[in-house]
């Protein structure tokens, strides 16, 4: 299997492709940019020129050294029926754990789910209580654009970002007159999506409404390997994946005014109710067939924003409200809510086109109400305080400062520095080279069930806290006809102070370990057009190597990689375009992976193949009509991603969408 992939691999990587290519302009994640015309091929490096349409994730222009990156545009637009976990694990090289469709986690270069921070504005969605994020809860249909920080980013996004920090991204229209869209989408198992966008304005006042509806039966069939039949000698048998259906809805509703092209005011309200049945692993799934644990999510999200940079001294305003809420088992008596009441202001002045600086603070209060919490708990206060600096020494180096302070209430949070550069090597002709690096101390508070969960939690645990080291190259090449890049990361991560809940005469919480993760990630990307035929290739690698340095805890697993962290993984992609019809295809691999800290239950790596295919009709020049077939797991392997569970195997989905304009 590995041969398959490698041989796919290179078919891949020495395809043509093609990309975001526009009147010439070639839009690099990087501060290098190439801009190529019909006489000339000039490199340009200026932080400046990143693409910043997205309302959210301002990621870039302090933030030196960092590896920031965006999903490209053909890619996003081919997973917007799926979740954030298909689009992530199919375009860049991150590895996450998953069941089918219930729960996916993310393990960003081998740290836990808690240690990502997901953000929508100046929302960490992370749950309070639990400190992480479902990612097959977050719909790609809803958003517009997704931005990835690899590594900490505490100093930026605050606590819970050591492994890194993803930004859900809408983007201003600015609308004059009203667009509008419709999407259907059917698929295997039960698979059904409908959704619809709705945009209204005048060029000043802009409403946008998205909605959409998700279903999922999840019956699918696999091979049961947890059968126990001693006396006739069975251990495996066929069987059907019962009781982890899924049914997700969602709103987005904005409200966007441009007073003038430096001043704006937008307004998002995101409303969410998430429902599934937990998926059973194969043992009950065999054994207790009637067996249900459904669990439900609801929240409601408010962001505003309030922009003005008319004068030399720019600033901005921001507040917002959160409610979450979840239901287990039915059971509304024991409440598992909380509330958050967010307000954020900074200003930011250039002293001259090559100096700035920013500053700012960010407060919240929040409001838990847990039915486990002590009644003495009513409200826990969070304020950070901020500062960046950005310097373009010269025309080939940037350097970037920032440093960011947290007060929490009863509790101490640490001091979080970060600096960065950027440095230009050579440009020539068609060809640059830059060299990025940053060294960046994160922090994850403890999660309010970490300190509060009735007599089990610890109120004196003390955060997590790491260090990230980074070192990058990125070669951009262009011509007339050819564009791309090979990007390679190094990293080194230290977390200390690792929380783990174990069990000593019952269970609770405890910092327990010091853990090492370093490793390598390897990024390519080939852009094409010839005769009418557009494409665009790409290759993502990733080699982690994470393990336990330390323990409090008696551990076998000292020195050995971490559960869930495959030590290499990858995936490949390419996309071809003849007028309105594309092809896509992409494959991933996923190593071994440990389950426990002992040498047994270790998941086999993985091989997935998936195809998809799609063309657009214009009826008129307002009305189009698209139509894409997708086919996953085309080899239909037998796999899991979370041991014991079972995952389905060939499967397709089928989607129509409908524009006005």
């Amino acid at each position: 299997m590995k041969r398959v992939f490698v041989y796919i691999l290179l078919f891949f990587v020495l395809s043509p492709a093609y990309s975001n290519y526009t009147n010439g302009y070639y839009s690099s994640n990087d501060s290098t940019s190439v801009y190529a015309n019909k006489k000339k091929i000039v490199t340009v490096f200026d932080t400046i020129l990143l693409n910043e349409v997205v309302s959210y994730g301002k990621l870039k222009k302090y933030q030196s050294g960092a590896k920031i990156e965006t999903i490209p545009v053909l890619q996003f637009d081919a997973h917007r029926d799926g979740s954030l976990e298909q689009l992530l694990s199919r375009t860049l090289p991150i590895t996450l754990k998953s069941t089918a469709g219930t729960l996916s986690t993310i393990r960003l270069r081998g740290t836990s789910p808690d240690h990502t921070s997901v953000n929508f504005g100046g929302i960490n969605l992370n749950s309070l209580t639990l400190g992480q994020s479902n990612m097959s809860n977050v719909p790609m249909y809803l958003f517009d654009e997704v931005g990835v920080q690899f590594g900490s980013a505490s100093t930026v996004n605050g606590s819970g970002s050591i492994g890194g920090a993803i930004h859900l991204g809408l983007k201003n229209n600015w609308t004059k007159g009203v667009k509008a869209e419709a999407r259907i989408s059917h698929g295997s198992f039960g698979e059904e999506l409908y959704g619809t966008k709705i945009y209204l304005g005048n060029g000043k006042f802009e409403s946008v409404t998205r909605a959409y509806y998700y279903k999922k039966d999840n019956d699918f069939k696999f091979t049961n390997t947890e059968v126990r039949d001693f006396e006739n000698g069975i251990f495996q048998q066929e069987d059907k994946q019962r009781n982890a259906n899924v049914e997700n809805k969602g709103l987005i509703q904005e409200f966007n005014y441009k007073f003038s092209e430096q001043e704006t005011l937008i307004f998002n309200l995101w409303l969410e109710k998430d429902w599934h049945l937990i998926q059973q692993n194969m043992q009950t799934n065999l054994t207790k067939p009637d067996f249900k644990e459904p669990y439900e999510d609801k929240h409601v999200r408010l962001w505003t924003s309030y922009k003005n940079h008319k004068r030399a001294i720019k600033y901005e305003i921001s507040g917002g409200y959160v409610y979450d809420n979840g239901i287990h088992n039915d059971n509304t008596n024991d409440s598992i809510q909380t509330q958050r009441i967010i307000g954020e202001a900074s200003i930011e002045h250039e002293l001259n086109k090559k100096i700035s600086y920013k500053i700012g603070a960010k407060a919240s209060r929040i409001y838990p109400t847990v039915y486990t919490y002590s009644s003495d708990l009513e409200f826990e206060d969070r304020v950070d305080f901020y500062a960046s600096y950005y310097h373009k020494i010269n025309r080939k180096l940037t350097a970037t400062i920032n440093l960011r302070q947290g007060l929490v209430t009863d509790y101490t949070v640490p001091f979080t520095p970060t600096i960065g550069f950027k440095y230009l090597l050579f440009s020539k002709d068609i060809h640059a080279l830059s060299i990025n690096g940053n060294v960046a101390k994160s922090y994850r508070v403890p999660t309010f069930n970490d300190r509060f969960w009735g007599d089990q939690g610890n109120p004196d645990l003390n955060p997590e806290k790491g260090i990230n080291y980074e070192l990058g190259f990125k070669w951009n090449y262009s011509n007339k006809e050819t564009f791309g890049h090979i990007q390679l990361n190094t990293f080194y991560l230290n977390v200390d102070d690792w929380i783990l809940w174990v069990n000593d005469n019952g269970w609770y919480p405890k910092n327990v370990q010091e853990v090492e993760s370093k490793g390598l990630e390897l990024m390519t990307q080939l852009n094409y057009s010839l005769w009418g035929l557009k494409a665009a290739s790409g290759f993502n690698y990733s080699y982690t190597s994470t393990e336990r340095k330390k323990s409090q805890t008696n551990s076998s697993a000292i020195g050995r990689q971490m559960e869930y962290v495959p030590l290499h993984s990858g995936n490949v992609y390419s996309t071809l375009t003849y007028k309105n019809t594309n092809f896509s295809i992409d494959c991933k691999y996923t190593d071994q992976q440990f389950t426990n800290e002992e040498d047994k239950n270790i998941l086999s790596s993985y091989f997935l193949l998936n195809f998809s295919v799609g063309h657009q009709f214009k009826l008129n020049d307002k009305n189009r009509i698209k139509i894409k077939g997708l086919v996953n797991n085309i080899l239909d392997a037998d796999y899991q991603s979370t041991y014991g569970y079972a995952m389905p195997g060939v499967n397709y989905r089928l989607s129509l969408t409908y524009n006005i304009n």
